[in-house]
């Protein structure tokens, strides 16, 4: 019962998010394509990659990055080398919605005991140096259990009042301990999370800000309402093999995962949420190998494959709708890389996209927008 009361009190309260939300999102136009940057924070940024940031992106997510410990001092003096120059530009918290992560000691060290599920998950894992496997022990959040909720909503509260930052990009919210728990559990944890966002939504004020990750489809749609919106961020990360000059022809299960990318992306939008298009030049960080390759190489591979993924975000996006384009979460895998096509004048979409199968076309008021998902093709006229 205590599930099914939860659920019905995050629905009745649901108009309260879209009163809530708007006073406290990022600044948002359609004079250029609209970006959004994400990647662990790093010590070392120099004040030059400060002003890249500030200047070109309305929304900041920093994770934890190479920092191993005391993450949370770590982004606060990111998200104030931000504020700095750009009071405008929000920034969010990074912290995970399922389990917990070793670098951000601080909130760590607070969570209660029962807050989670009494059966570890085991995950296995080969090394990639020297072949052999170990088994890393994952302890998922009971987000059931009000305790859970106090401390997921505390931390929230400390990322804004504390950290300086304008939110909590919610990484695995959704989530929890796959096939550990029963499924009169699983549902019982499906309306904590709701209740924890709500809770979160009043510890922070009323413009802070929870995103959460993934969005995929109509999969963790349910939290949309407690929530000010979500990333996408599987639509595209094999496109392309490393060395691969085309993509190979997509099979049925990548073709419905683009498409109900597309489709999630546009009805959130007209929700008036937020979203974050995560797009990959089909290559990523743990390629070992590709990443010995240097940074110019990786640069111009990315460059040359940008037109299918941002026509796909064209194709969905809506006002509050966000491109991101890189090959990993470190500073060094494309952040602060730029695109001719990002400053490229772009104007308001004329109307919704016009679908034919799996073929797309949208306009813009100087672009025209053409993509084929079947075929893996694109093409921007940018006028």
């Amino acid at each position: 019962m205590k599930h099914i009361l939860a659920i019905f009190t995050a629905f009745l309260f649901a108009p309260a998010a879209a009163l809530h939300a708007a006073d406290g999102f990022p600044k948002f136009s359609w004079d250029r394509v609209p970006v959004y940057a994400h990647f662990g924070y790093d010590p070392n940024l120099t004040p030059e990659q400060y002003d890249f940031l500030a200047k070109r992106f309305p929304l900041v997510t920093f994770a934890a990055g190479n920092v191993r410990t005391e993450a949370e001092k770590g982004i606060a003096a990111g998200a104030a080398e931000i504020k700095k120059r750009n009071p405008s530009v929000k920034v969010l918290f990074y912290f995970a919605g399922d389990i917990l992560h070793e670098p951000f000691t601080l909130s760590n060290e607070s969570f209660p005991k029962e807050g989670f599920i009494e059966k570890p998950s085991v995950k296995k894992t080969i090394n990639s140096q020297t072949g052999k496997q170990s088994e890393q022990v994952r302890f998922y959040f009971d987000k059931s259990k009000t305790v859970t909720h106090e401390w997921w909503a505390g931390i929230a509260e400390k990322a804004v009042k504390e950290y300086g930052c304008d939110g909590v990009f919610a990484d695995g919210l959704g989530s929890y301990g796959l096939n550990l728990v029963a499924p009169e559990k699983e549902a019982a944890m499906r309306a904590g999370i709701m209740t924890m966002c709500w809770l979160s939504h009043e510890k922070m004020g009323p413009k802070g800000l929870i995103l959460f990750n993934p969005l995929h489809g109509e999969e963790n749609a349910d939290l949309l309402p407690a929530t000010d919106g979500a990333m996408i961020d599987n639509f595209d990360r094999t496109l392309f093999r490393s060395d691969d000059t085309k993509p190979s022809a997509p099979d049925a299960k990548s073709l419905d995962l683009m498409t109900e990318g597309i489709e999630a992306m546009s009805k959130a939008s007209k929700q008036g949420k937020i979203v974050i298009f995560k797009a990959w030049p089909g290559f990523h960080q743990k390629d070992k190998e590709l990443m010995k390759r240097p940074h110019v190489e990786l640069v111009k591979l990315a460059r040359e494959r940008l037109t299918f993924p941002l026509a796909s975000f064209l194709i969905a996006a809506g006002p509050n709708c966000h491109f991101q384009y890189t090959w990993g979460w470190g500073s060094d895998c494309g952040t602060f890389d730029w695109y001719p096509e990002f400053d490229k004048p772009l104007g308001a979409p004329k109307s919704d996209a016009k679908r034919d199968g799996f073929q797309y076309t949208r306009e813009f008021e100087h672009a025209s927008v053409f993509v084929d998902l079947e075929q893996k093709t694109a093409k921007t006229d940018w006028r």
